[in-house]
Protein backbone atom coordinates (compact mmCIF):
# COMPACT_ATOMS: atom_id res chain seq x y z
CA UNK A 1 0.00 0.00 0.00
CA UNK A 2 1.30 3.54 -0.86
CA UNK A 3 0.83 6.34 1.32
CA UNK A 4 -1.36 9.50 0.07
CA UNK A 5 1.17 11.23 1.65
CA UNK A 6 4.63 10.85 3.75
CA UNK A 7 6.61 13.76 5.31
CA UNK A 8 6.84 16.74 7.59
CA UNK A 9 3.98 19.18 8.39
CA UNK A 10 3.53 21.85 10.95
CA UNK A 11 0.73 21.53 13.73
CA UNK A 12 -0.80 25.38 12.93
CA UNK A 13 -3.91 25.27 15.22
CA UNK A 14 -6.89 23.54 16.30
CA UNK A 15 -10.88 24.68 16.48
CA UNK A 16 -14.01 22.91 18.11
CA UNK A 17 -17.14 24.65 17.07
CA UNK A 18 -20.87 23.07 17.29
CA UNK A 19 -21.14 23.66 13.76
CA UNK A 20 -18.66 22.18 11.77
CA UNK A 21 -17.31 20.05 15.36
CA UNK A 22 -13.04 19.53 16.15
CA UNK A 23 -10.47 20.58 13.53
CA UNK A 24 -6.83 20.55 13.20
CA UNK A 25 -4.81 22.68 10.83
CA UNK A 26 -1.38 21.33 9.35
CA UNK A 27 0.69 23.46 6.94
CA UNK A 28 3.35 21.26 4.15
CA UNK A 29 6.03 23.07 3.64
CA UNK A 30 6.23 21.94 -0.07
CA UNK A 31 4.05 22.00 -3.31
CA UNK A 32 4.35 18.68 -4.15
CA UNK A 33 2.84 17.51 -0.43
CA UNK A 34 0.12 19.67 -1.05
CA UNK A 35 -0.65 18.69 -4.62
CA UNK A 36 -1.30 14.93 -2.57
CA UNK A 37 -4.28 16.37 -1.23
CA UNK A 38 -5.84 18.16 -4.06
CA UNK A 39 -9.36 16.33 -4.95
CA UNK A 40 -9.22 14.51 -2.27
CA UNK A 41 -11.44 16.49 -0.07
CA UNK A 42 -13.57 14.82 2.12
CA UNK A 43 -11.67 12.04 2.27
CA UNK A 44 -10.46 10.07 4.93
CA UNK A 45 -7.60 9.19 5.99
CA UNK A 46 -5.44 7.26 9.38
CA UNK A 47 -2.73 9.33 10.17
CA UNK A 48 0.20 8.34 13.13
CA UNK A 49 2.39 11.73 13.56
CA UNK A 50 5.19 11.77 15.76
CA UNK A 51 6.80 14.68 17.36
CA UNK A 52 10.14 15.62 15.78
CA UNK A 53 12.69 17.90 18.02
CA UNK A 54 15.32 20.47 16.48
CA UNK A 55 17.34 18.03 15.79
CA UNK A 56 15.13 16.34 13.22
CA UNK A 57 14.83 12.81 15.59
CA UNK A 58 11.39 12.01 17.14
CA UNK A 59 10.80 13.00 20.56
CA UNK A 60 9.72 10.88 23.27
CA UNK A 61 6.41 12.06 24.73
CA UNK A 62 6.46 13.95 27.92
CA UNK A 63 4.75 11.90 30.93
CA UNK A 64 3.31 12.74 33.51
CA UNK A 65 4.55 12.45 37.08
CA UNK A 66 2.31 10.08 37.58
CA UNK A 67 2.50 7.99 34.50
CA UNK A 68 6.53 8.40 34.61
CA UNK A 69 6.29 6.65 38.14
CA UNK A 70 4.92 3.88 38.99
CA UNK A 71 4.36 1.62 42.23
CA UNK A 72 6.84 -1.22 41.96
CA UNK A 73 7.51 -4.16 44.52
CA UNK A 74 8.60 -1.73 47.85
CA UNK A 75 5.43 0.68 47.15
CA UNK A 76 3.27 -2.43 47.27
CA UNK A 77 5.02 -3.80 50.32
CA UNK A 78 4.56 -0.77 52.05
CA UNK A 79 1.27 -0.41 51.23
CA UNK A 80 0.18 -3.89 52.32
CA UNK A 81 2.02 -2.70 55.34
CA UNK A 82 0.31 0.09 55.77
CA UNK A 83 -2.67 -1.64 56.33
CA UNK A 84 -1.59 -4.19 58.63
CA UNK A 85 -2.61 -3.87 62.45
CA UNK A 86 0.88 -5.68 63.19
CA UNK A 87 2.72 -2.72 61.38
CA UNK A 88 0.63 -0.17 62.77
CA UNK A 89 1.57 -1.14 65.97
CA UNK A 90 5.00 -1.88 65.55
CA UNK A 91 5.62 1.74 64.25
CA UNK A 92 2.93 3.48 66.80
CA UNK A 93 0.68 4.95 64.03
CA UNK A 94 -3.08 4.30 65.12
CA UNK A 95 -4.13 3.88 61.83
CA UNK A 96 -3.07 3.58 57.39
CA UNK A 97 -2.74 6.99 57.13
CA UNK A 98 -0.57 7.87 60.08
CA UNK A 99 1.53 4.52 59.25
CA UNK A 100 2.10 5.83 55.74
CA UNK A 101 3.40 9.15 56.88
CA UNK A 102 5.79 6.71 59.23
CA UNK A 103 6.88 5.47 55.92
CA UNK A 104 7.83 8.77 53.86
CA UNK A 105 9.12 10.41 57.09
CA UNK A 106 11.56 7.40 57.80
CA UNK A 107 13.03 7.49 54.08
CA UNK A 108 12.69 11.19 53.45
CA UNK A 109 10.21 10.70 50.30
CA UNK A 110 6.77 12.27 49.60
CA UNK A 111 5.03 9.33 48.07
CA UNK A 112 5.68 5.42 48.59
CA UNK A 113 6.18 5.06 45.18
CA UNK A 114 9.33 6.93 45.31
CA UNK A 115 10.56 3.91 47.37
CA UNK A 116 11.11 2.24 43.58
CA UNK A 117 12.71 4.70 41.89
CA UNK A 118 15.13 6.00 44.49
CA UNK A 119 18.28 4.16 45.58
CA UNK A 120 18.47 6.08 49.18
CA UNK A 121 14.93 5.44 50.01
CA UNK A 122 14.68 2.17 49.03
CA UNK A 123 18.17 1.08 51.18
CA UNK A 124 16.52 2.89 54.19
CA UNK A 125 13.20 1.06 53.72
CA UNK A 126 15.05 -2.03 54.36
CA UNK A 127 17.25 -1.22 56.71
CA UNK A 128 15.31 0.96 58.95
CA UNK A 129 12.20 -0.43 58.28
CA UNK A 130 11.90 -4.35 56.69
CA UNK A 131 14.46 -5.76 58.59
CA UNK A 132 13.06 -4.39 62.08
CA UNK A 133 9.99 -4.93 61.71
CA UNK A 134 10.45 -8.48 60.44
CA UNK A 135 12.83 -9.05 63.50
CA UNK A 136 9.89 -7.61 65.65
CA UNK A 137 7.46 -9.78 64.23
CA UNK A 138 9.67 -12.90 64.54
CA UNK A 139 9.86 -11.70 68.49
CA UNK A 140 6.30 -11.62 69.15
CA UNK A 141 5.62 -14.55 66.87
CA UNK A 142 3.14 -12.85 64.73
CA UNK A 143 2.79 -13.86 61.12
CA UNK A 144 5.74 -12.76 58.62
CA UNK A 145 4.35 -10.69 55.59
CA UNK A 146 7.48 -9.76 53.08
CA UNK A 147 6.46 -10.14 49.82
Amino acid sequence: MNPTFSGELQFRGYSDSSRQGPKITFSVFEREALESFIGKEGKRFMAVLVEIGDDELPKQPELSKAEELKGGPLAKLAGMWCQSKDFQEWCGAPNATEARLFIIEACGINSRVDLDHNPQAAALFHEDIRLQYSDWLKETGKAICTT
